[in-house]
């Protein structure tokens, strides 16, 4: 049955569904964080409503024990996390990108001792070292936070763009460009690069997932942003308040959802476009 079905269904057409069920939640989830507040104008950081008040007509999400909407607050959470995740991602990936490109290009001591340090750092643990960066601030507004994650998550990129470097230096285009006299800036701008570039669309759509993820579990042990309001930050607020064994659902399911949605549809989107940019992983 398994294999009449996968006769019907082509790899190609299985990875468009994918990458379509993935933009679908990704535009849903963007959709309630950045066009809701116009709709639904309660401030998140107000007191509204009485304490801990269940979903009702008045308040869809309930209130929390500070009687804050909850609605409110998960539609700025959305904004917070994908801000920070989405500047993290792009931090992350220019070193990854830049190291990588020179390891790989440069070759001999430059590698060297580039891999030495991605190694370094590699082999650290990245949670770790962000637990260690981020208590030592008092006051950590999204953009610290997104820095912190930012330079602990790049050398896995860093060797992945390495590895593609290698394998296109070498190859007949860049020797020409080489004999046309081109600086080794104009040939990693326009040989290397463009043939490297949707691999690196999709690093920065995993790293945005492992940011988003990363951001949660700083918020969770208190390490997380202490301005705006994240998914992390009510998620934490939650566990504080012991919102779990006291049963307020409409506190901690809403946010633990939406984030599990984002990091899911993310990584998603990441695999249907390996797919899609690989065909031997699409099967046969």
């Amino acid at each position: 049955m398994l294999r009449s079905v996968s006769k019907i269904i082509s790899p190609e057409l299985f990875t468009i569904k994918k990458l379509d069920a993935s933009l679908a939640v990704l535009l849903t989830v963007f959709a309630l964080g950045f066009v809701g507040p116009t709709v639904y104008t309660v401030p998140p950081t107000a007191v509204v409503g009485p304490l801990e008040s269940p979903p009702s007509q008045l308040y869809p999400l309930g209130t929390d024990a500070y009687g804050k909407d909850v609605l409110a607050q998960l539609m700025a959470g959305i904004r917070g996390s994908l801000q920070i995740g989405a500047t993290a991602a792009a931090i992350s990936l220019l070193i990854g990108v830049l190291v990588g490109l020179m390891a790989g290009y440069k070759g001999k001591i430059v590698d060297n001792l580039l891999m030495m340090l991605t190694d370094i750092v590699l082999l650290l643990p990245s949670i770790l070292l962000m637990i260690l960066i981020a208590a030592y601030f008092k006051w950590r507004d999204p953009l610290l936070v997104s820095i912190i994650i930012g330079i602990t998550s790049w050398p896995w990129v860093a060797r992945a763009v390495r590895s593609q470097t290698l394998s296109l230096k070498n190859r007949e285009f860049v020797n020409l460009s080489k004999m046309a006299g081109l600086s080794d800036l104009q040939i990693v701008i326009r040989d290397i690069l463009p043939n490297i570039a949707s691999y690196i669309f999709m690093a920065y759509v995993l790293l945005m997932s492992g940011a988003m993820i990363a951001e949660t579990g700083l918020s969770m042990i208190g390490l997380g942003t202490t301005q705006g309001v994240t998914l992390g930050n009510i998620l934490f607020w939650a566990q504080v308040l012991e919102a779990v064994r006291r049963g307020l659902w409409w506190w901690f399911i809403p946010p633990g959802a939406t984030l599990v949605a984002l990091a899911a549809s993310l990584l998603m989107m990441a695999t249907a476009l390996d797919e899609y940019f690989n065909p031997k992983l699409r099967g046969s």
